[in-house]
């Protein structure tokens, strides 16, 4: 099997402008001609209309591809973003669910698929949605978004396997000779790949690009809701047009760069079936592997890859705790806590007193989910369930049991690294107002990183 995966998907999202339904109608042909796989993230709305449209050359056109899933209203105010900023992540994790449900169940309806991967509306990324998806079953995250990175590689982040800010990402493009250096993009990838990859290794390009492309000279949102502007459904305005015979041209021309990508040794696959390949979750644990990992902390928390496996940091806590209560070792998920703690300051703890939370501890939760506390109490000192992680793992290192001491170690979450410093999101997406800020969303990222590690892949 080819060691190069491909991604090819498609933001679908066009339901103002009509003529973007017969540029859908022709992608999906051109695809189909050459029985390449797609992945189509639909926003709900756009589903309906071609329901209602009874567009059956799409709808069974669509059947051989894999569905995703792209907000329900897309662009419209407030997006998930300007409605998630000013929420915690469990309540904004229900908001979430409240607001999107009906376009995902619409999008289930309707295409009679399972919805796979889901991807944000421009820039509107917000981390209490990974808690709705979680629930509703959907196991990827599929888009390019930078908040959060892990050298440009595919990762898990709030319990999805994430392919976002890919180092081999690439957005297709229909003016001009676009296309043409995305072709010469693509073999640049495509060497580095061949020349790096051996064995069961595997690379993937991400390429990208929306149905209204091959036919609009501009985006149907732009008129309609940039800077945060609402305009009334009566006064929606479609997107101009490129000029008559262009959407065919360009349509052939896509068919000639699928072409050529196909003339490589490459796979096109699915978010599903990238999935299957990820090889990184342990299924079983031993003593040995939980006290290297805890040998490995000091007063650095942060994911960790051992003997081909990855754990983030909320998996390590469950698998110290177990560890010392004499638990199952399993490396169970949990999502970060809610907000920074500082712990109380006092002297030495006792290894029995932390064990004695630990047993009794009884955690919140997020739409089912584990969620670790802010702190735990210990003898009547309140302690962040970051410093009492890395406080287990001395304990753990050290071999010390009930009577014995410990000094609190206050830990540093390093892969808060890995989420961006920016709040002023404004000037990143032309739907936002221009001065809009997310500084509540960026905390609770970094607060998320509790869930990061490295996605890793075999080729089967």
């Amino acid at each position: 099997m080819a060691n190069v995966k491909v991604l090819l998907w498609f933001d679908v999202e066009d339901y103002i402008t009509p003529e973007s339904q017969d540029a859908w109608a022709g992608l999906l042909q051109e695809l189909n001609k050459r029985n390449v796989t797609g992945i189509f993230k639909i926003v709900g709305e756009k589903a309906r209309l071609t329901q209602e449209q009874n567009r059956t050359d799409i709808l069974s056109g669509l059947a051989r591809h894999e569905i995703g899933y792209h907000s329900d209203l897309h662009s419209q105010h407030p997006v998930s973003t300007e409605y998630l900023e000013h929420l915690g992540f469990r309540e904004g994790a229900d908001l979430f669910v409240a607001k999107e449900r009906k376009g995902f169940e619409d999008l289930l309806r309707i295409t009679g698929s399972p919805v796979v991967s889901y991807g944000q509306a421009g820039y509107s990324w917000a981390p209490q949605t990974f808690a709705a998806l979680h629930k509703w079953g959907i196991p990827v995250y599929l888009d390019d978004h930078d908040q959060i990175s892990l050298n440009g590689q595919p990762f898990w982040y709030g319990g999805l396997l994430n392919f976002t800010n890919m180092a081999g990402i690439l957005k297709l493009s229909f003016k001009g000779d676009r296309l043409e250096q995305a072709r010469l993009e693509f073999d640049r990838l495509y060497e580095e790949f061949s020349e790096r990859l051996s064995g069961d290794e595997v690379g993937f390009i991400s390429m990208y690009c929306h149905e209204c492309d091959f036919v609009c000279d501009g985006y149907w949102d732009v008129g309609n809701f940039a800077r945060g502007k609402e305009t009334p459904r009566a006064e929606w305005r479609p997107a101009p047009l490129k000029p008559a015979g262009e959407m065919e041209h360009w349509l052939g021309k896509f068919g000639e760069f699928l072409d050529h990508t196909l003339s490589k040794s490459i796979e096109y696959i699915t978010a599903g079936q990238a999935l299957e390949l990820e090889c990184s979750r342990a299924e079983a644990v031993t003593e040995g592997d939980v006290r290297a990992l805890a040998a490995t902390v000091g007063e650095e928390l942060g994911f960790r890859v051992l003997d081909g496996k990855a754990y983030s940091a909320s998996e390590l806590h469950a698998l110290f705790g177990s560890l010392l209560l004499g638990r199952e070792l399993k490396a169970d998920f949990a999502y970060g806590p809610e907000r920074e703690f500082r712990s109380d300051d006092g002297g030495p703890l006792r290894v029995a007193d932390l064990m004695e939370v630990l047993g009794a501890a009884v955690e919140p939760e997020v739409l089912g989910f584990r969620q670790l506390p802010d702190f735990y109490e210990v003898a009547g000192r309140k302690i962040s369930a970051l410093d009492l992680t890395c406080t287990l793992a001395r304990v753990i290192t050290l071999g010390l049991r009930g009577e014995d001491s410990v000094e609190l170690v206050r830990g540093v979450l390093v892969t808060r690294q890995c989420a961006g410093d920016d709040d002023l999101w404004g000037r990143r997406w032309r739907i936002f107002p221009e001065d809009f800020r997310a500084p509540n969303v960026v905390r609770m990222s970094k607060l998320q990183t509790w869930t990061l590690k490295p996605a890793l892949f075999a080729n089967k």
